[in-house]
Order: C-alpha cells, then sequence, then structure tokens
C-alpha cells in the first residue's frame, strides 16, 4: 500500500480530527483574508477619497481695494495642483425698484429692519455652487442658474416673485446701499425657493430673510460693489486635486506678487477629508493589530495540535518503520494527509471571506465613505493560502521528522 492511499484512509477513517482541523484551518484563513481586504480596500479608500472629496481653500479679499480681480484669479489657477473648479462671489445689500422706480416688497414681519424694501444681493460666478443651495437648502424650482456666459440676470425667490407680480424675463434694478451708490438693472432668469426657514429669523436683519435674498452675477456686482465692468469678487473658493498638497498650494499662491496677502484671511475647506482619513487610519490600524494577533494565535494554535496529534501516532509511526515503511514515505503520508485538509480549508476560505467582508468590510467601510467597494483581492487569498501552507508543512515535516528518528524497538519500549 503506498503512503497516498494510507494518507486517504487515515484521513477519512479520523473524521474528528480532519473536520477540527479543516475547522480550525478554514476559521483562521477566513478571518486574516477578511482582515487583509479591509486593509487593502481601506488603503485604496483613502486614495479614492482623496480625490472623490472636494477640498480646497477659501480667500477672503474683502479687505483688498478691487478684491480678487481677473488677473490675480487666473495666476491661481495657474498654479498646478489647484482644478479648474472654482467659484468667485461677493455680497452687498441693494434696494429693490421695478423698471417704472416703484420700491418692491419685501419680507418685513419679522427680523430687525435697517432697510426698506431691500435684500441681500448674492453674486456668484456659478450660482449652483453657492452655500445656499448646496448647504442651505435653496432649490432652483424655474429657470436657469447664474454661468460665467450670463450677465445683468438674477434669481429671485418665488414669494418675492409672487408678492411684485414678477415672472422670468421680467426686469428690476438693483440700487446698491452699501458703499458705492449704483444701480443695475438685471433680468430674472431663474426663482428658487427655500426648502427651510432659517432658525434664527427674529434675530436676523431682514435684508438677511432668505426672501429677501436675490442671487446675480458676477458682472453685476463687481459694478455695484467695485463699479468695474469685470468680474471682481470679494471671495473665490477653490478646489485642490491632492488635499495633502493643500498647504503647499496655499503657500505657493501667496508667492503671486502685488498682492497684500497679509490682508486676506485665507480658510482651508478640508474638515471632510481630515475626518475620512482619520477614520480610514483607525480602521487600518485595528485591522493591522488584528492581523499579527490572529496570525500569531494561528500559528501557535496550528502547531500544538500537529504536534500532539503526532505524538499520539507514535505507535503507528513504530509499526510501519517496523514492517520496512521508510521514513520517507511516512513523512510523505504525513504531507498528504495535511494537504487533503489544508487544501480545501485554504480554497473555501475564498469563498467564505467574500461572504464575510461583504457583510462586515463593506458596513465598516460605508459608514466613512462610499467611494470604494470592498472585496476579496486575489492576492491577499494566494498570500495567506501560501504562508499558511508553508507553516503548516514545515510544523508537521518537523515534528513526524523527530519523532522517525527514534527506532522502532526504543518507540515500542517508551509505550510499555
Amino acid at each position: 500500500m503506498n503512503f497516498v492511499k494510507r494518507a486517504y484512509l487515515y484521513t477519512t477513517r479520523k473524521k474528528v480530527r480532519t473536520i477540527l482541523l479543516f475547522s480550525i484551518i478554514l476559521i483562521m484563513a477566513t478571518l486574516l483574508i477578511v482582515c487583509f481586504s479591509i486593509n487593502s480596500s481601506s488603503s485604496m479608500a483613502d486614495a479614492n477619497v482623496r480625490k472623490a472629496l472636494k477640498c480646497g481653500f477659501t480667500v477672503n479679499a474683502k479687505t483688498l481695494e478691487k478684491g480678487l480681480d481677473e488677473n490675480i484669479v487666473n495666476q491661481i489657477l495657474n498654479i498646478d495642483g489647484i482644478t479648474d473648479s472654482y467659484n468667485l462671489r461677493s455680497y452687498t445689500v441693494t434696494e429693490y425698484r421695478d423698471i417704472s422706480n416703484n420700491k418692491l416688497k419685501t419680507r418685513d414681519d419679522v427680523g430687525l429692519k435697517v432697510y426698506e424694501n431691500a435684500g441681500r444681493v448674492v453674486g456668484d460666478r456659478y450660482s449652483e455652487k453657492d452655500s445656499y443651495f448646496t448647504d442651505e437648502g435653496f432649490k432652483l424650482t424655474n429657470g436657469e442658474h447664474i454661468t460665467p456666459d450670463k450677465k445683468q440676470v438674477a434669481l429671485v425667490h418665488q414669494d418675492f416673485a409672487n408678492n411684485n407680480n414678477l415672472k422670468i424675463g421680467d426686469y428690476i434694478v438693483l440700487n446698491n446701499i452699501e458703499g458705492n451708490e449704483m444701480g443695475v438693472e438685471v433680468q430674472i432668469i431663474g426663482v428658487f425657493t427655500s426648502t427651510r426657514k432659517s432658525d434664527t429669523e427674529e434675530y436676523m436683519d431682514t435684508t438677511n430673510l432668505f426672501e429677501n435674498i436675490i442671487f446675480t452675477d458676477l458682472n453685476t456686482i463687481s459694478k455695484l460693489i467695485y463699479e468695474t465692468d469685470g468680474e471682481n469678487s470679494q471671495y473665490g473658493d477653490f478646489e485642490v486635486e491632492d488635499p495633502e498638497e493643500l498647504d503647499n498650494l496655499i503657500t505657493e499662491m501667496k508667492k503671486i506678487e502685488n498682492v497684500n496677502w497679509e490682508s486676506c484671511v485665507i480658510t482651508k475647506n478640508d474638515s471632510n477629508f481630515k475626518n475620512t482619513k482619520e477614520a480610514l487610519e483607525g480602521i487600518q490600524q485595528i485591522v493591522s493589530t488584528a492581523i499579527i494577533v490572529i496570525f500569531i494565535i494561528s500559528i501557535i494554535l496550528i502547531v500544538l495540535i500537529l504536534n500532539l496529534w503526532t505524538k499520539h501516532r507514535i505507535n503507528e509511526i513504530a509499526i510501519l518503520l517496523s514492517v520496512g515503511i521508510s521514513k520517507k514515505d511516512i513523512i510523505w503520508q504525513q504531507i498528504i494527509e495535511i494537504l487533503m485538509v489544508s487544501v480545501p480549508a485554504f480554497i473555501l476560505s475564498y469563498f467564505t471571506s467574500s461572504i464575510a467582508t461583504k457583510i462586515v468590510g463593506s458596513k465598516l467601510i460605508s459608514s466613512i465613505t462610499n467611494s470604494i467597494e470592498i472585496s476579496v483581492n486575489i492576492f491577499d487569498w494566494l498570500l495567506v493560502s501560501g504562508i499558511g501552507l508553508l507553516i503548516i508543512l514545515v510544523s508537521t515535516i518537523i515534528s513526524i521528522y523527530q519523532i522517525t528518528k527514534i527506532k522502532p524497538r526504543d518507540i515500542f519500549s517508551r509505550i510499555d
């Protein structure tokens, strides 16, 4: 009877031993593969987050005489690492009149009335990027948003339009109250509504009530504030390609000459990125620790079990040696036995770890970011399987070789 057949018969006869060893290897391999997959995916998620999460900085240039002019903005955009996705904005307060110079009605039932028939005017390069629309719940219900190609246009609140019998295509006049006394005629191209009310209405200046806010283009507000026909702005919101380079890019921007950067306030908009990155790094640290702990426990447990079971087979090994079976064949029998158990366990671990990763890993990462889907990496599975098999085989060979060095007569005497 050759060693392969003996290995098969022993493995199928010792069902409890086989099932127990198979289960231990399967569980340990599954846990390790899940940990490796989460660790790899969180590293990939970190790279994706750097691309997916918008990160940048805001330049407050209200102290500059002409704000951020087109020349300064172009120089900022020419810095390598700053994207062409940006927004420019300004704010002022104007009185609202129709083209016949009649005052338009504004909401004044709550809040502090500083000016009558007036409201806050927000000038945007892209109105849909304004925080009122992205954060405050404003929603365009009719018409179109303000874009760089539009001049002397406006978006008005639905209530304001209804109270003054205004519609898309009508004209109104914005007369600046703060600073320069300047008036600009604009055409209504869109109507928006506020999906929620401010929690501080009763403490607000009435010009800041949502119903009294009007959005206009940069050219219009540049005329109102700076009396220029360009696109000067008080604020610039810029995005960067790599959040890790944010500080360096701000430093690079401050090298632009003829700008009093000391008087400007520069605010970094990277809180979402920082929070997500810290959470991912926390997961990576936990998972790395788990990998080390599980790996050490797996080695100790498997080595102890294999050594224990090999010692319990001393009698069998002595008989095989006494009937002329070579040590080489006995070692090979042990290797085939362990392969018959471990190889199926490692193969099955790919599927069990895939299921476990989707249940555990996806929930873990998705609670932080949806920028990546967790899955078992074939390389991680091969790595765990390869190292696991190597440890099992080396442990088996060492334990069985130590016993085969003893003469059968000595083994039987020990047993007696």
